[in-house]
């Protein structure tokens, strides 16, 4: 992502904190085998987090990336404005109740990672997937806002834990809905507005997995980390 045509990337502070004893970090950029690493000590961090890591945070890292590496990421990413997706925030947030959410990541659970001691190396088949669901409920402590996806953990293709998602964007799909025909359609708008990293136990075959909201990102780390506004 792009905030003032510096480029970044946005996770959980204890997903960049578990990458401490690597050297580089990989990329995945295509959806056939593919590795590209950047070097851990050439990354700058700006990062948000509580005494502890837990399901109340705050808990985010915004990772800056060096100029000369974008190139080769385009090549295959697209990449999203956050001052734009902040903007739209500050002069029309939109209702919770308003359209769909999904969080978009990667599930342990569902992916399959595989150790090469001989060659010192591991190999990992991943998946990537955008999980739609609703609020179930919201929070806010200190200032931070909190976002709580429900997962029903019966329904088909729901993996049976959300590990491996903690740094997946959180983001709102508007629809409409036609008076004449009665049709649900997607008006083509998204909007980022906030980042998982942590989920519950699962109670009576449900979980959530929560998320740092908007006015967290948008307000509260924004201004922490002297983002341009």
């Amino acid at each position: 992502m792009t905030i003032n045509s510096q480029h970044y990337v946005l996770t959980a502070a204890h997903v960049w904190q578990a990458t401490e004893l690597f050297p580089t970090i990989g990329l995945s950029l295509t959806s056939y085998e593919s590795w590209f690493q950047i070097p851990r000590d050439g990354i700058s961090a700006h990062t948000l987090r509580g005494v502890r890591f837990g399901e109340l945070g705050p808990d985010l890292a915004l990772l800056e990336i060096s100029s000369a590496l974008v190139p080769r990421i385009m090549a295959h990413k697209s990449v999203l404005d956050l001052s734009q997706q902040r903007q739209a925030f500050l002069t029309d947030p939109l209702a919770l109740d308003l359209g769909i959410w999904a969080v978009t990541g990667m599930s342990e659970a569902i992916s399959e990672v595989r150790a090469r001691p001989e060659q010192r190396k591991f190999e990992a088949d991943v998946q990537g997937r955008a999980f739609f669901s609703g609020i179930a409920g919201t929070l806010e402590v200190d200032g931070y806002d909190y976002l709580d996806v429900g997962a029903d953990m019966a329904l088909a293709d729901v993996p049976p834990s959300f590990g491996g998602v903690s740094g997946a964007g959180l983001w709102q799909i508007r629809l409409s809905l036609s008076k004449q025909t009665g049709q649900v359609s997607w008006t083509g708008q998204k909007r980022l507005t906030g980042v998982a990293y942590w989920q519950s136990e699962m109670r009576n075959g449900r979980r959530v997995i929560r998320c740092h909201g908007p006015r967290t990102l948008f307000e509260r780390a924004w201004a922490q980390w002297g983002l341009p506004g």
